[in-house]
């Protein structure tokens, strides 16, 4: 999911399958499934993976300072939740807590569920628990109670299935629309609702560290709980995977398919944190997939804010999601509200567009073009640049020249917007214009090196209406051209950029001659 290509979705499945594989084998070979590493390494492991969800929540929050959204904030207080819980469940076995032999000494993970602990632990807790105290049982035998080191590591098991469940129920809220209102009061309340939860999560971890007898009594090893909340977690990552893959489908967003694909991990984590024997290698496994939930998103911000400097497309698969589906479904008010949001995309544009899409049915009035292909055209004037949705905005309005780097990232603009309006019935027409806008007659163009004829009729008169309005209309970053410099430019690009008809139709559409000539339609 990393990429668009059938390569890297295998990629992405290899990479799923392989940890859930590793799992199946060791719990089916009990001999393979040995006790491995301490207290210790359990902190170091889980710390990591604690800041890289801590990164990512950071990042999410650092993107939509200047896109605020109500499922931003609830994306962020996922990765912030999981973070802050899953950093807990690690401390309360480090060194500082007499966690460096913790596997050793006594059945630290009683709550983890199902799992099996090693085969030494009833008697190490008998040992460590006799200095303590005993609490009488029916028919005269005696129990040890539980030490405050006992109840703090149980407790250190109860925050892994929690980071969990909040993490999961905060993803499946950054992908649900939720009603006007609501949102409205998340977005107003941001930085309020933001404080307030890490108050909570941090009032949890000191609980859960200094007071764990408050906590403890919760009965995680009920199978009924245990598999009660890996239910839920299951649902609402599922539920968020297939939304944010969903996303990534219709902008071709890569970072929206990583985030389906961290959220996959998480799923199989839940699985292996039930049934995995604690301390042992099935049980690490559920860790390393953790591990991989929260670093598949990191890699792919990272190599996003490498290559371009930004970071706000983070969150806009997810608005496009929505609109998309309303078309879809064929609501009428769709296509007008997504035109909005790509002329919002670039403020400047927005005029661009409507006046792109006006002079190419002016164009394609004067070649003959049939009544029916007029709103073809003239939607697919307008949203020619929908893919422009999903490019940074430093490189859309950089003033200068892109770089190579930067214009591969422009280019692919022509195909995701070809990819988002195939799937809309309402669009579906014009998503051939909308992908071959920058072909060149000559073969010279983008994305498919389109020769003459090969390109859609409706996709040359785009672009010469597109090129023409683009020159002859002032830009924050350049003056309009002036006339006549612009009408020299098409004669000399006319039959190497521009198709000749459509160049000839454009200058009487417009009554150009060499000497007198209007920049704009009328």
């Amino acid at each position: 999911m990393l990429g668009g290509s059938t390569g890297r979705h295998l990629a992405s499945a290899v990479a799923l399958l392989l940890p859930l594989a590793f799992f199946i084998v060791v719990m089916r070979n009990p001999q393979w499934d040995t006790a491995y590493g301490n207290g210790t390494s359990h902190f170091y492991v889980v710390s990591a993976a604690a800041a890289t969800s801590l990164v990512l929540a950071l990042a999410v929050i650092w993107a939509a300072r200047s896109l605020p959204d109500a499922r931003t904030f609830f994306l962020a207080m996922a990765f912030v939740a999981m973070a802050t819980i899953f950093f807990a469940h690690g401390v309360g076995t480090s060194p500082w807590f007499g966690g460096h032999d913790a596997h050793g000494s006594v059945d630290p993970f009683s709550a983890y569920g199902a799992g099996a602990s090693t085969p030494t632990t009833t008697d190490h807790v008998a040992h460590e628990t006799s200095a303590a105290g005993t609490i009488a049982q029916p028919g005269g035998s005696a129990t040890p109670s539980p030490t405050k080191g006992q109840l703090r590591l149980q407790v250190v098991g109860y925050s892994a299935r929690l980071s969990l469940l909040l993490g999961a129920i905060f993803l499946a809220l950054s992908v649900v629309d939720l009603r006007p209102r609501l949102a409205t009061f998340v977005v107003d309340n941001y930085r309020l609702l933001t404080a307030g939860i890490f108050l909570v999560l941090a009032a949890h971890v000191g609980t859960a560290l200094a007071f764990p007898q408050l906590i403890a009594w919760v009965p995680m090893e009920n199978p009924f709980v245990s598999w009660g909340i890996g239910g839920i977690a299951w649902l609402c990552l599922g539920f968020a995977a297939l939304r944010y893959y969903q996303a990534y489908r219709y902008a071709l967003l890569p970072l929206q398919g990583t985030m389906a694909l961290g959220a996959l991990f998480l799923v199989e984590a839940q699985l292996m944190m039930i049934l995995g024997h604690r301390w042992q290698l099935s049980w690490w496994t559920y860790h390393v997939c953790m591990m991989a939930g929260f670093l598949a998103p990191v890699l792919a911000l990272l190599h996003q804010y490498r290559r371009t400097g930004d970071l706000g497309v983070l969150v806009e698969g997810l608005f496009l999601r929505q609109q998309i589906r309303g078309l879809r479904d064929g609501d009428p008010q769709a296509l007008t509200a997504l035109a909005a949001a790509v002329a919002g995309k670039d403020g400047e544009t927005a005029g661009h567009l409507e006046r792109v899409g006006e002079l190419s049915v002016a164009i394609g009035l004067h070649l003959g073009l049939p009544p029916q292909r007029m709103a073809v055209l003239r939607w697919g004037g307008r949203l020619h640049d929908l893919g422009k949705i999903g490019v940074p905005n430093n490189i859309l309005r950089k003033p200068g020249k892109l770089t190579t780097d930067e214009f591969a990232v422009m280019k692919a603009h022509t195909v995701r917007g070809w990819n988002i309006a195939r799937r809309c019935p309402q669009l579906a027409e014009a998503a051939e214009i909308i992908r071959s806008h920058h072909e060149k007659v000559d073969g010279s163009g983008y994305p498919d090196a389109l020769v003459g004829d090969q390109i859609p009729l409706e996709a040359r008169i785009v672009a010469v209406a597109d090129v023409w309005d683009a020159l002859t209309w002032a830009r924050a970053y350049k003056p309009a051209w002036p006339v006549e410099d612009a009408v020299a430019l098409f004669r000399r690009d006319s039959g190497t950029h521009f198709d000749p008809a459509c160049v000839d139709a454009l200058f009487t559409v417009l009554a150009v001659t060499p000497l007198a000539a209007r920049p704009r339609v009328a």
